[in-house]
């Protein structure tokens, strides 16, 4: 038996499905860590970078869903 070598091709669905799989690994470790916080700064520190996160999730979102607009009106 001969193995082959296969073309794997990720599209941006794939891509984004594993971004949103990783980001929620990070979401689990960080909520398992949460009790641990003792210093303020910290806390205020996570709670800024959590904004930060939403925001550019947000943006991203808002351009797939432009591009998917756009490929919908191109067919």
């Amino acid at each position: 038996m001969r193995l082959e070598k296969r073309e794997i091709t990720l599209n941006e669905a794939d891509s984004l499905k594993d971004m949103y799989y990783m980001e929620k690994l990070l979401w689990m470790a960080y909520a398992e860590g949460e009790p641990f916080i003792s210093r303020k700064e910290v806390e205020n520190e996570l709670g800024e970078l959590i904004k930060q996160t939403e925001e550019e999730r947000e943006r991203a979102r808002s351009l797939w869903q432009k591009s998917q607009k756009e490929q919908e009106n191109y067919r």
